[in-house]
């Protein structure tokens, strides 16, 4: 079990033909049970396999100030013990039936996948009721997971790139629970007691913030039926749900550095996001294809630094891809040598600055087009993927025929609107600098 936290088609039929030459069918049915919890249904009846999962509205924005890193942990304990199951019983259903399941907890989202056959449909949801609405956090197995926990933070602390991310979310998201590791830090993680998972369980975890996704083998009507009773009793009076302040955005530049004896330099440069509402998503995808985001041959700066001047072990930039219900980031990254940090840094920003102060080609902004249009439907072949795909829909309201339009609206994105939505949303002047690395010489 798993605890946690694509190549273009070309010029072809259009993405809805592509779609059935696939067969793929992402008809779904939304059901809304009588005590707030969403179930969502999409039949696929090529294999007999099924995706179950439970997505719940509990993640690391919840965290309370004095322990970041309770929502993962919370999470992570689910399957540790329950009403009904210990964690070896757990264990040995899912291992009985060949079962897959995963665990995750991230900025706005935690919850359970579960993948198995379709004749182990019925142990499937029962686990899954079981593990969502009533683990009881056994004191023994937390200290097991507390020392899992620990023992990650402390590989990631020696991980250059890990340590970069996390100082440049420092910065991005100061002040608010999204500014620490999703699964927290030493000191909290070490506070951590059965107590406050518990408390964090009853007081974030409950229907009216679940969204139930089963895709695969199975008949609308009758999953209704079978996660009706396994889930509509479920009730949490005491539910409630910090709503994080508006984040601000930076109005000066800020830098930070660590010194980390490895042989690259991990360097980012960049500021606070959008959100996935924003109504110029589809033309910050089509940026960030011709600025970072694409293969090489498409994208300016991968192309520029690493594969013609040789600046970077690996590079990008997106800003399109981490927005939710909260706002993502915009970052550009590069690995480097020592020597070419400074290279390095000033190529990455001069990339930015020519896109925002010189625009595109039509060359490019078709390039990234054809990409978009192709390699979208890679996105939604397995039931897992569909359920995520599903998951998106609900929460970001992009509506039932999202599909059908996405080609329309990605080919609709015009030059004037990537220049646009540049100088609207990539910030050359206030914006923040993370490099992580060995000293510098002299």
């Amino acid at each position: 079990m798993v605890k946690g936290v694509a190549a273009p088609l070309g010029d072809g039929p259009d993405l809805k033909e592509t779609l059935v030459a696939l067969k793929v069918d992402l008809d779904s049915q939304r059901t809304p049970l009588d005590n707030g919890l969403v179930l969502l249904v999409s039949e696929n009846h090529k294999l007999p396999l099924v995706s179950l999962n439970a997505y719940v509205l509990a993640g690391q924005d919840q965290n309370p100030a004095e322990l970041p890193g309770l929502a993962a942990m919370t999470a992570r304990m689910l399957d540790e013990g329950t009403r009904k199951f210990d964690y070896q019983e757990i264990a040995e259903q899912l291992e009985g039936v060949g079962g897959a399941l995963g665990i995750f907890s991230q900025r706005e989202l935690s919850g359970v996948n579960l993948h198995l056959k379709t004749e182990d449909l019925d142990l499937g949801l029962e686990l899954l009721a079981e593990m969502v609405c009533r683990p009881v956090f056994p004191g023994q197995r937390l200290e097991l997971e507390r020392e899992k926990v620990l023992n990650h933070l402390r590989a990631a602390q020696d991980d250059p790139a890990t340590v970069a991310a996390d100082l440049f979310n420092q910065v991005i998201y100061r002040r608010t629970p999204l500014q620490y590791p999703s699964l927290g830090i030493p000191e909290s993680v070490e506070r951590m007691k059965v107590k406050d998972l518990v408390r964090f369980h009853s007081s974030r975890w409950g229907p009216a913030g679940t969204i139930i996704v089963v895709t695969g083998d199975v008949s609308a009507a009758d999953i209704r039926e079978r996660v009706e009773a396994r889930f509509g009793t479920w009730t949490n009076p005491r539910l409630e749900r910090d709503v994080l302040p508006t984040i601000p955005k930076q109005d000066c530049r800020l830098s930070e550095t660590a010194v980390m004896d490895k042989e690259q330099v991990h360097i980012l440069v960049g500021h606070l996001g959008v959100l996935r509402k924003n109504p110029d998503h589809h033309v910050l995808q089509v940026l960030d294809v011709i600025l970072g985001a694409g293969p090489g041959f498409t994208s300016r700066i991968p192309r520029r630094l690493r594969d013609e001047q040789g600046l970077a072990y690996s590079t990008y930039s997106d800003i399109s891809s981490s927005g939710g219900l909260y706002p993502g980031r915009f970052a550009a990254y590069i690995c480097t040598s020592p020597e070419n940090r400074e290279t390095a840094l000033r190529g990455l920003m001069s990339e930015i600055v020519d896109l925002v102060e010189q625009g595109i080609t039509d060359e490019e902004l078709q390039t990234a087009q054809d990409y978009l249009t192709g390699s979208f439907v890679f996105d939604v072949q397995s039931n897992a993927m569909v359920a995520r795909f599903l998951l998106s829909v609900e929460l970001f309201d992009l509506g039932a025929d999202y599909l059908d339009r996405y080609a329309d609206r990605i080919r609709s994105v015009t030059r004037a609107d990537v220049e646009r939505v540049a100088r609207l949303y990539l910030d050359t002047v206030n914006y923040t600098t993370i490099i992580v690395g060995p000293e510098t010489q002299g």
